[in-house]
């Protein structure tokens, strides 16, 4: 017989309290305070956010697993004080970590994981080449590291979402679309430049970017340098980007590096085309499994163009009218 799992949700400073509310999900709460809507989210600061919520977290997390015990404890994005309590609690509760990105080795991480890699009990990655990046570089033991793919989350949800209607007049013409951050991962600089130097050649000469971040007024800036006010729209945070994707032409991707990149797998879910980097990891496994969308070398102008306009000249696009 299928045993009932007890699973949980632990919410240390309000950190989960808008996807708790709206997913309804069972969690525990460490503390009374939430602060977590207050804290630096961007750039330097954002690293005394983590050493704030460490901090704050220490007693009530180790009091939390050494009276419960559960069997498992899965550690993401905030996993170092975790696997350093884990050497307090006792070989009762294993601890598994989650990466759910290309992992950037620097000093600490790389010691803390090296070192302290006996006290986790499985390692899952979202792609094999990350796992393979894992072994290469002898931070863990192989036997323990797992590829666990990302599942697209509440597609019921997402196709709900998607018929929204429109607001933005701008929309009522066909565009392209980016998602992201904005952030050197996503590179938008590239793509705001190779847009601006092939928009006149293009049937659809619009392109709208999705996303909030550092480089947001440096990015204005390139877009009035290139004269593309009219054509390149960055258009801020949306809490629904399904919808906007969903009446685009193609999702492009210029990233420097995504694991999985959880909009490729949206954008194709919906049924949209992908133009993308050949970059680490999930693109390129995307590319390697081949037929998934248009591809071409990270930060090459040239064979950009070569694929958006493969991708307008191929029989099967049809410029989508919008009503």
């Amino acid at each position: 017989l299928r045993k009932k799992i007890d699973i949980k949700i632990i919410n240390s400073c309000g950190e989960w309290d808008e996807e708790l509310i709206e997913n309804n999900f069972d969690f525990l709460k460490l503390s009374k305070l939430n602060f977590h809507k207050i804290l630096p989210k961007k750039g330097l600061l954002s690293r005394l956010s983590l050493f704030i919520i460490s901090a704050y977290s220490f007693i009530p997390l180790f009091y939390f697993v050494k009276k419960h015990k559960p069997n498992f404890l899965v550690i993401h994005l905030l996993t170092a004080l975790p696997i350093f309590l884990s050497n307090f609690w006792g070989n009762k509760t294993k601890i598994i970590l989650r990466i759910s990105g290309l992992p950037k080795l620097n000093f600490f991480r790389k010691i803390l994981w090296k070192y302290l890699g006996n006290k986790i009990y499985l390692v899952t990655t979202p792609t094999t080449l990350t796992r393979n990046f894992l072994i290469k570089n002898n931070i863990f033991d192989e036997k323990k590291i797992q590829v666990l793919r990302d599942p697209i989350i509440n597609c019921k949800k997402i196709n709900f979402l998607k018929n929204e209607k429109i607001n933005e007049n701008l929309i009522s013409q066909n565009y392209y679309i980016a998602v992201g951050r904005l952030t050197n991962q996503k590179n938008f600089n590239f793509l705001i430049n190779s847009f601006s130097k092939i928009c006149q050649n293009l049937k659809t000469q619009k392109l709208i970017i999705i996303g909030d971040g550092e480089q947001r007024e440096d990015l204005k800036k390139l877009i009035k340098i290139n004269k593309m006010e009219n054509s390149i729209y960055l258009m801020g945070y949306k809490k629904n980007a399904y919808k906007y994707i969903y009446n685009s032409q193609a999702l492009i991707s210029t990233s420097n590096y995504e694991d999985p990149g959880f909009v490729l797998y949206e954008s194709v879910f919906l049924n949209k085309t992908i133009i993308s980097s050949i970059c680490d990891n999930g693109p390129r496994e995307l590319y390697e499994i081949g037929q998934t969308g248009y591809f071409f070398k990270k930060n090459n102008f040239e064979d950009f163009k070569k694929n958006i306009l493969d991708f307008e000249n191929n029989d099967n696009f049809n410029l989508k009218l919008n009503s």
